[in-house]
């Protein structure tokens, strides 16, 4: 069996850093402002945690708080993250990824991840997946986590609104999220902060960070869309 990819991701609200990195691309932002650096991180793994780093541009470690959620072909966890980006310190929260089965790009048409992060013991992980030819988001497959109170809970369903601008890149976001047992799903909703858009191995990449609210807390996160890179295709 193959390694694991592994993509990194972390949001310093205090001083407006936040960014993302694995084998191949990272990509930074100061504020609004974006910035890929040139090369792909040095990602290695020390004891639980991860190691990312680019010289002279970034090194940050990446320690689990949580357990792992798994999704389809991948599981995340919620991770302190503590190191330097430039002459910055940072000390904040973040992502870690493991993919081991990438997803089937033959198969389908787009896939939306969200990470929504607002301590070390309160988070919304969702993962959407449209199938080729699906007419629009009532088909996507999607499944979510909660962390709540420190515990990891199964999202019985999920649902994923976006507002998007004239150039389908996502601006806005509400989540509603369905525990067993309950009548009302919980909500959280979200506005883009910054954004970059890329073109990796045939894909286009809208990465956006987003601040995110739920139940009073206020934090911050992800919300990728990746869709084939296909002139009539619809994102």
């Amino acid at each position: 069996m193959s390694e694991a990819a592994v993509s990194l991701a972390f949001f310093d609200t205090a001083q407006g850093l936040h960014g993302s990195a694995r084998s191949g691309v990272t990509l930074l932002f100061e504020g609004s402002a974006p910035r890929t650096l040139p090369e792909g991180a040095s990602i290695e793994r020390d004891g639980d945690a991860w190691r990312a780093s680019v010289d002279g541009e970034l090194d940050l470690q990446f320690t689990p708080v949580s357990e792992p959620a798994e999704f389809a072909g991948s599981r995340t966890c919620i991770c302190r993250v503590a190191g330097t980006i430039g002459d910055a310190q940072l000390e904040c929260l973040g992502t870690a990824t493991e993919t081991e089965t990438p997803p089937e790009w033959a198969e389908l048409d787009a896939i939306r991840a969200v990470s929504a992060i607002f301590d070390a013991e309160h988070a919304v992980l969702a993962l959407a997946q449209r199938p080729r030819g699906a007419l629009g988001h009532g088909q996507e497959q999607v499944s979510a986590r909660l962390l709540l109170a420190g515990q990891l809970l199964e999202v019985e369903d999920a649902r994923i609104s976006t507002v998007y601008d004239g150039d389908g890149r996502q601006r806005s976001a509400g989540l509603e999220l369905w525990l067993p047992g309950e009548d009302f799903p919980r909500r959280a909703s979200g506005t883009v902060q910054a954004g970059a858009s890329l073109t990796l191995e045939g894909l286009q990449v809208n990465a956006a960070v987003f601040a995110w609210q739920m139940e009073g807390r206020q934090g911050a996160g992800a919300y990728d869309l990746v869709v084939r890179d296909e002139p009539d295709e619809a994102a």
